[in-house]
């Protein structure tokens, strides 16, 4: 105003009955002869009405007059959005092009204004069967658009589309009180498969929906014909899953769990199969997310649960003591509110003892509604059935949820198994979870074990029980019984030798040869290995005290092999070879703990024997020493 003697601007302003309102206030200075101010001129004008008619014209220009939904300029604008989201966190999106059939006959038939009101009940209902995040438009005519966002997996826009199809499937009731039949053809595209604009994403739906129609309507098609093979080999399924309940189709395999300390099975887990006609068995994973998305997973746990206890009732009459069985619980099954009826009812019904029972709740499931699961899960240990924390340590459990749990067992993922004996990161999983476990005083049970490697290090690390292809695959009720009649056992470790047990790691074999002969009178259980993999399975399967390992091997130095072999057996004397001049390597391998000690090449016999016979001092004092510190801690 100084500089100007002029200024203009928007505010709010309170009218005299309290109302707030928009105004465009005008200030302008008024001086006299002298040129100084001596008053203000202002003008204010209501805008309120102009902003109502600009807030008009924004809708007139993003939504559809009609149904009110937004059009296509707001559609590619919301679609252009949701693609940058998708692709910041790597999900996909769809677009379904939704195709009224037959509306062309209607609107002819009863006129314009019934067409209208018909197409503001479609987008009425098409509304119902939306997730919030969702964006429904209309395109133009009798086609609408929903953009889908935030999808895991291409399956989801085929389930949408079946819902908006079942949405069609009621009458339209016109004014006049006539009944109208309307179906829909929907054309689908997926992002990233089928574009990453969102133009040619609408021009895929809309490809796709002029095929679907030519197939006779009333029906959705991909923009991709490989998801349509996929699609309708889906639906095929689906509706052969339906008929194989009615049909009993399904059969339960059965999976040892051996116990670790005696080798002789403890239990099994129940798996269930389908036998489908002209198909054969089919994998759980083909059917297993189809039935828990379409409904079907409770129907078919209660089932696999009421199998199972049969399963128990007959193996009791034939004379085999009561196998302790477990059974799976879907997440759904489990919030369903009837597995605690359904638990107690057959336990009843086949007079089996509740502890003989297992259910198998995953971590995940557990974790969606903590408080809930814990009321679910303290109502099922009433009965006295036993509950397992499946898949743990691969979700994000609370310890402090944890410890609420009433859990009796919980189960090392199979995803730690795979690589327990060379990855110190799923070893160090592994072993904590049996530490934890322990600590809590509930079992441990390992799944997906198929080496005696595998096994051994799970043994030596207090595992109780493992199951997997190493003992045996899942089998028919038959073959599982006549296991246990044979006592079939898993080949227990050896004798815990109290002789000393010493690995030796080189590449070369001439070099193991030698100190084969110079070790040869000291006595020890000599173990030789020609590479760093090689070295781990030995560890994995017997117990070792002492490590001699070369520096320079192929795959793997000697300072990362004792690195890993600190973390999977940190009790372990680790000692390190070379010839090289890579000392800076060594050194600093020494300093972080993992070499106890590196020796020179060449060797002098007698040096190296010293060297080896101080290592396995050094081991047993430690023993010694952790033995009599056990011993002070018990003394009350």
């Amino acid at each position: 105003m100084r500089e100007t003697g002029h200024w203009q601007g928007e505010i709010w302003n309170r009218r005299k009955d309290g109302k707030i309102y928009p105004e465009l206030l005008t200030l302008n200075t008024i001086c006299n002869e002298q040129g100084e101010p001596t008053r203000y001129l202002g003008v204010a004008t209501d805008l309120s009405q102009f902003m109502k008619n600009e807030e008009r014209l924004q809708h007139m220009a993003h939504y559809d007059s009609l149904t009110g939904l937004p059009n296509r300029l707001l559609l590619e604008a919301r679609l252009q959005h949701t693609l940058e989201r998708a692709s910041r966190e790597e999900t996909r999106a769809a677009v379904l092009l939704i195709d009224l059939d037959c509306f062309k006959t209607i609107n002819d038939s009863y006129g314009h204004a019934v067409g209208d009101a018909l197409l503001v009940a479609v987008a009425h209902r098409l509304r119902t069967r939306l997730r919030q995040e969702d964006t429904l438009s209309r395109l133009a005519g009798d086609q609408f658009v929903l953009v889908l966002e935030a999808l895991h997996e291409y399956l989801e826009s085929e389930i949408l589309a079946g819902s908006i199809q079942e949405a069609m499937e009621g009458p339209f009731v016109l004014q006049d009180g006539n009944k109208v039949y309307v179906r829909a053809s929907v054309g689908i595209s997926v992002y990233p498969q089928d574009g990453d604009t969102a133009q040619a994403l609408l021009i895929g739906a809309e490809t796709a929906v002029h095929r679907a129609k030519e197939l006779g309507g009333k029906q959705f098609c991909y923009y991709t014909s490989a998801l349509n093979v996929q699609a309708r080999a889906t639906l095929a399924m689906e509706e052969a899953l339906r008929l194989a309940l009615e049909r009993e189709e399904f059969v339960l395999y059965y999976q040892p769990k051996v116990d670790l300390r005696s080798g002789r099975i403890a239990g099994a887990e129940a798996l269930v199969r389908w036998l489908r006609p002209d198909y054969g068995l089919v994998p759980p994973l083909e059917f297993i997310p189809l039935a828990e998305k379409n409904g079907l997973i409770e129907v078919l746990g209660a089932w696999v649960i009421r199998e199972a206890c049969r399963q128990i009732s007959a193996w009791r009459e034939e004379g085999l003591a009561e196998i302790k069985v477990a059974v799976n619980v879907s997440a759904r099954q489990f919030r369903g509110g009837a597995l605690e009826a359904v638990v107690a009812k057959t336990l009843t019904h086949y007079a089996v003892t509740p502890s003989h029972l297992m259910l198998e709740l995953t971590e995940s499931m557990l974790m969606e509604e903590p408080e809930e699961a814990v009321a679910r899960m303290t109502a099922l240990k009433s009965l006295g059935v036993l509950l397992s924390l499946d898949d743990f340590g691969t979700g994000y459990s609370s310890l402090a949820y944890l410890s609420r749990f009433p859990i009796d067992q919980m189960k090392i993922d199979r995803s730690f198994v795979n690589d327990i004996i060379t990855d110190p990161g799923s070893a160090t999983i592994a072993t904590s979870v049996i530490a934890l476990a322990h600590k809590m005083r509930l079992g441990v049970v390992a799944e997906g074990v198929e080496t005696e490697a595998q096994a051994g290090y799970l043994r030596q690390n207090g595992c109780d029980e493992i199951q997997g292809f190493l003992f045996s695959k899942p089998v028919p009720a038959e073959e599982f019984a006549a296991l246990v009649r044979q006592g079939a056992r898993l080949p227990g470790p050896e004798a815990l030798r109290q002789s000393r047990t010493l690995l030796v790691v080189d590449d070369e074999p001439s070099i193991l040869t030698v100190l084969q002969r110079v070790l040869a009178e000291e006595g020890y259980n000599l173990l030789t290995a020609t590479s760093a993999r090689e070295g781990l399975e030995l560890l994995a399967k017997n117990p070792v005290q002492v490590i001699l390992s070369d520096q320079r091997m192929p795959e793997m130095s000697g300072a990362e092999f004792l690195s890993r072999v600190k973390v999977l057996y940190p009790d372990t004397i680790r000692m390190a070879m070379t010839g090289y001049s890579d000392m800076a390597t060594l050194v600093q391998a020494v300093n972080e703990g993992a070499i106890y000690k590196f020796l020179g090449k060449p060797w002098e016999a007698e040096q190296l024997r010293d060297q080896i016979r101080e290592a396995f001092l050094y081991y047993e004092g430690i023993m010694v020493l952790r033995r009599d510190c056990a011993c002070l801690k018990a003394t009350p």
